[in-house]
Parts: structure tokens; C-alpha cells; sequence
């Protein structure tokens, strides 16, 4: 009888295994990430759903209390928001930040991304919603289950039936929504969900079919004589350059990737802003001055700028002189110019 020589079976080679290892990698390498993107596509809409239904819940609860309606501010809804979900932590509109997780989300399509910082949708209006209050602030806040939400409150929230009506209202909220924290990817549609008619814009001062800044005081003064760092700034140099705080207003604004206004474009912002006193559209030239006009009603309690101050324009009149225009409650007044060295005079940036 042959004997069977155990020792005779063929081992795989080392190239095999690796051939073997190779391929099992590749197909890893294939399928894994589908599936890891398919499980984080279910967390994210599970996660959604569930911020639907607390916030539904939430919304219910208080209407059947009375004490969804009758809030001036988004604080002062909050306020009152926090007795009826967890939340851990507030932030008003200046640190957006410290409760909301990213500091940039993206939306848009593949082919046309858009970044967005979160620390500057401070108001209604920067996330899309011209149609509320000017001055309607958002606030950050956190959940106990921690997911971050920035939110705006509706002050003019209508009233709505405890009974009938009790889920209704969560359109009185303006809210975006991250659902995981500080993990990625922060994109809209994704782990980023927003409420229905928020759409970002990226101005903070919608007015007309112009975008301008918030209003500030110009009180950055830069030196621009012969020999400075800011010697390149268009202007003609005078004796006030080494306290100019008209280039200031102009620098300030080139750091928000904007431009100081030019006289007839401070114009057309009170043309925006004002009516005569029936109401009527007003033509005010660059460089007349009319009164006996008041302020649009959108703009009577909220005016989108600081009223009773002189802004600069982008525009010289000398050497050590530049343009200005004054708004105030009841018109608006060009004067010839004013000097550079001025710290006293605010400024609005405007967008090309």
C-alpha cells in the first residue's frame, strides 16, 4: 500500500498572499466607503427627525400654555424656549460660535459650493428672511443631546388656536441645524438641516436691490503720508495723513471685501429709505439736501442704519477733505466735505 506523504501539500507562496490580500483591499476600498456614507446618511435623517419631533413637541406644549406668541426679541423667546426643551447652554448673536459647533458650513450643489461663516448670521435678514424685522437678532444655543441650533424668533408670530392649531407655529422660528456636533461634514442636506425659508445671503444690510454692511463709527484713524504703510491708498495726500480717519472707513470697508460709497450711492441708499409725507417715492440728487420727508414704515421702527450721523463717502473734495452724507428721521443732507482727521463721523460699506 503507498503511503500518503503528508508532508507533500503545496503551501500558498508568499506572492499569492499578497495577491490575495491585495484584492481583498481593493474591494474594501471599493465598498466601504459606500457603506460607511449610507450609514451616516441614516444617523443624519434619524438625527433630523428626531429635532422634528422634539421641536414639534416643544412647539405644542407651549401653545397650549399661551406663551408661544408676544415675545419682542429672539432672547426673550428664548427665555421661555429653555423651560420647554433641554436646553445646556445660550449665546446671543455676538458669540455665535461658542454654542454653535461649525464655523463654516457649506451649501449649494457640486458644482457651485458656497461657504458660509456662521458667526455672522446675526440677524434674520442674514439668513434669508428680508421679509422679517431689520433688527430680528438670532441666538445660538445648545441641546441636551447635543445638537447646536442657531435660531431667529418671528416677534410678529401670530396668534394660533391651543386647540386647533397647537404644532403650527414652529414657522415662527427661523432655524439651522447641526445634528452632530463638531463632526464633519457641516453641509446643508447633510448633518446641517435647514427650517423652510431660510436662505443664506451673504449681506449683512439688505436695502433695495443693494447690499451693505452694518453701520459702524469711523474712528480707525491710519497713516497714509509719504513713507507709510498705507502710502498706496488712492487719495490725494494732505497735511491731516497721519490722523486719516477717512482712509480708515475706506480701509475698513476693503477688509470686508467691500467699497466706502460714492456720493451718488448714499443718494440712492435715502431714496431707499425714505418717502415723502404721503407716502410717495422721493428723488434726492447726490448732492441735494431734503427734509419734510420721513422713513419708510418697514424702516420707521428699524431704520438699517444709525440715524443723526454724517457718513463718509468714498468721493475727495481736497487734499484733506472728503464728502459726507447726513440721515436723519425726517430727511437726508449732503454737505461739500468735511476734514479727513474727523473721528466723530460713522461709515456703511456697500458691495460692487
Amino acid at each position: 500500500m503507498k503511503k500518503i506523504n503528508m508532508h507533500s501539500r503545496q503551501a500558498f507562496t508568499l506572492a499569492e498572499v499578497l495577491i490575495t490580500l491585495a484584492v481583498i483591499g481593493i474591494v474594501a476600498a471599493l465598498t466601504l466607503p459606500g457603506l460607511i456614507q449610507n450609514h451616516n446618511e441614516k444617523a443624519w435623517s434619524t438625527a433630523k427627525d428626531l429635532w422634528e419631533k422634539k421641536l414639534t413637541e416643544t412647539v405644542r406644549r407651549m401653545n397650549i400654555d399661551g406663551v408661544m406668541t408676544g415675545h419682542d426679541t429672539t432672547e426673550d423667546f428664548m427665555n421661555t424656549f429653555k423651560n420647554y426643551m433641554k436646553v445646556i447652554k445660550t449665546c446671543d448673536n455676538s458669540d455665535i460660535n461658542k454654542c454653535y459647533s461649525p464655523k463654516v458650513v457649506t451649501t449649494g450643489k457640486n458644482d457651485a459650493l458656497e461657504e458660509i461663516e456662521t458667526d455672522g448670521l446675526t440677524s434674520a435678514s442674514s439668513m434669508g428672511l428680508k421679509e422679517w424685522q431689520t433688527n430680528t437678532n438670532t441666538m445660538s444655543f445648545v441641546v441636551a443631546d447635543g445638537t447646536t441650533v442657531i435660531m431667529a424668533y418671528q416677534p410678529e408670530c401670530p396668534y394660533a388656536d391651543p386647540i386647533e392649531d397647537t404644532g403650527s407655529q414652529v414657522s415662527c422660528m427661523a432655524y439651522m441645524v447641526d445634528v452632530n456636533g463638531k463632526k464633519g461634514p457641516n453641509r446643508v442636506g447633510k448633518d446641517i438641516q435647514l427650517s423652510s425659508g431660510v436662505a443664506f445671503s451673504t449681506c449683512d444690510n439688505p436695502i433695495g436691490d443693494m447690499c451693505w454692511s452694518t453701520d459702524f463709527l469711523a474712528n480707525r484713524a491710519i497713516d497714509t503720508c509719504v513713507g507709510s504703510e498705507y502710502e498706496d491708498m488712492e487719495e490725494q495726500h494732505g497735511s491731516y495723513c497721519s490722523t486719516n480717519y477717512w482712509a480708515g472707513a475706506k480701509l475698513s470697508c476693503q477688509d470686508k471685501g467691500m467699497e466706502l460709497p460714492t456720493r451718488a450711492q448714499l443718494a440712492q441708499l435715502a431714496n431707499e429709505l425714505y418717502v415723502d409725507s404721503n407716502g410717495n417715492a422721493v428723488e434726492i440728487a447726490y448732492n441735494e439736501d431734503k427734509s419734510g420727508i420721513k422713513l419708510k414704515d418697514e424702516y420707521s421702527q428699524n431704520p438699517p442704519l444709525t440715524l443723526g450721523y454724517v457718513y463718509w463717502s468714498s468721493e475727495e473734495y481736497r487734499a484733506n477733505l472728503a464728502y459726507y452724507r447726513n440721515f436723519y428721521t425726517t430727511g437726508s443732507s449732503s454737505r461739500n466735505s468735511t476734514s479727513k482727521n474727523f473721528s466723530h463721523l460713522r461709515a456703511i460699506c456697500i458691495s460692487n
